[in-house]
């Protein structure tokens, strides 16, 4: 099998590392998140089979699975396809995809992930990254796909756009320039807190999957966690789970 990494943007070096497909969460491990799953690797698969696709935002609240979809997603496509390679690039070093494209050259389709990304006031990036996904200049050449994941739905601060609105001359051009970012992912994911009872089912299938018994005492230990954390999230569960895993030596 080829293609079991990724190519991850290393700007101190000002190289593209490869980083392999490892400690990746197994998809089925996600509960609750089908959907989700569904609506990515369909769009994926269109993207390497030369049909129509879209850029995707995957938007919500921390913890999600967002980002872990991403990755098992392009994991398992990295299996069955040679066709593509993925390129990681934090968040903070997005200025830097242009010169990335001007100076390497992909013979591949060309999958972009990029994680957490939201921008800060009188952050200009967001207008070269728009340029960037209506295919610029350095990346017109290449065929590719964007995945981002973001906390935000317009991938900025909510009172960002108040403040636009109270402040700008021109208060219809200035909001529709910050929330045009967003419309450019035809493909909108959103993910949101879990009700306490999907909690508790995530954790029965970290136990089934484990093959760790489910009994009254990891529900209670779980209501527990869910209290002192104050969130319900798929991180906050396996967190949970790993902590009482270890607090009986069950080795996962």
């Amino acid at each position: 099998m080829k293609n079991k990494y990724l190519l991850c943007w290393n700007r101190s070096k000002s190289s593209l590392d490869k980083i392999p497909f490892n400690k990746v969460l197994d998809l089925k491990l996600l509960y609750g998140v089908d959907q989700q799953i569904k609506k990515i690797e369909e769009n994926t698969k269109n993207f390497l089979e030369d049909l129509a696709f879209n850029h995707g935002l995957l938007w919500g609240v921390r913890g999600s699975g967002k980002s872990s979809i991403i990755r098992g997603i392009l994991k398992n496509y990295a299996y069955k396809y040679d066709k593509f390679e993925t390129l990681e690039i934090n968040s903070e070093d997005l200025s830097d995809l242009p010169n990335i494209f001007l100076n390497y050259k992909f013979d591949k389709k060309i999958i972009i992930f990029i994680d957490d990304l939201s921008f800060e006031q009188n952050d200009r990036r967001y207008i070269q990254f728009k340029s960037f996904l209506e295919g610029s200049f350095y990346n017109s050449n290449y065929e590719f796909l964007i995945y981002v994941t973001s906390n935000r739905r317009h991938l900025m601060k909510r009172d960002m756009l108040d403040n636009e609105r109270s402040s700008a001359i021109s208060q219809d051009e200035g909001i529709e320039e910050k929330l045009s970012l967003s419309d450019r992912f035809g493909l909108w994911i959103s993910f949101h807190n879990l009700s306490k009872k999907d909690f508790i089912l995530i954790i029965k299938n970290y136990c089934k999957f484990y093959k760790v018994e489910f009994d009254n005492e990891i529900e209670n230990s779980a209501l527990k966690w869910i209290f002192s954390r104050g969130n319900r999230t798929g991180r906050s569960a396996y967190q949970f789970f790993k902590y009482y895993c270890s607090s009986k030596n069950i080795i996962i």
